[in-house]
């Protein structure tokens, strides 16, 4: 009998522990955020550059909430966000503005987009035995142990399920010494992966 009894306490102990931090859980959940606060107020990017940012909030409970980014369907073509990364993305020559929201506090970050691409220039990987020079247009010159030839290179779309995370990837299709060949330029890194192993950066 004691034993029982001893039992339907400690259960009773639990649930009202359990149904304290549960209570809890929704205060911190639900307190209103009295501050926020983006890293950056103004952007100047290069297409197809990648620019990751952060944010700040007070109090520190409200950060559990979801923070919603907004960018308008007419500005979706010069820049927009990805949420997963926080991370704006400049898609064609502009002037947008793109916004956080949460508990009715906005912060906000115009974005200036060059008419100049991030990718064009001069790549080479770190043996300096593969160099790639790229115009703004994307054509360039391609020289590699196994030939040198010009290159055009065209932006592709990845197929459903190609890799993971494609809003972080430029995927650049074209043809060098009459094989086609993919490059992926990777916006957080700042790198383009030709082939399996080999990784150009700007020289």
């Amino acid at each position: 009998m004691r034993r029982a009894k001893k039992v339907i306490l400690w259960t009773v102990l639990v649930l009202l522990a359990a149904a304290q931090a549960f209570g809890l859980f929704l205060l911190i959940r639900t307190a209103p955020a009295t501050k926020l606060e983006l890293s950056e107020t103004a952007l100047v990017l290069y297409m197809d550059e990648g620019r990751r940012i952060t944010h700040e909030i007070e109090p520190a409970a409200a950060g559990g909430k979801l923070l919603r980014y907004k960018v308008s369907a007419s500005d979706e073509v010069i820049a927009w966000i990805d949420e997963q990364n926080e991370m704006i993305i400049a898609v064609s020559p502009g002037v947008c503005t793109i916004a956080a929201e949460l508990d009715g506090l906005r912060a906000t970050v115009d974005v200036t987009v060059t008419e100049s691409s991030v990718l064009s220039g001069t790549w080479a990987n770190a043996a300096g035995d593969v160099h790639m020079t790229l115009d703004p247009a994307l054509r360039g010159t391609l020289e590699t142990p196994d030939g040198a030839a010009s290159l055009s290179l065209f932006h592709g779309a990845f197929s459903d399920g190609e890799i993971k995370n494609p809003y972080r990837w430029v995927k650049l299709t074209g043809d060098f010494l009459g094989a086609p060949i993919v490059l992926l330029y990777d916006r957080l890194n700042d790198e383009i992966r030709f082939g399996d192993d080999t990784l150009l950066r700007k020289s």
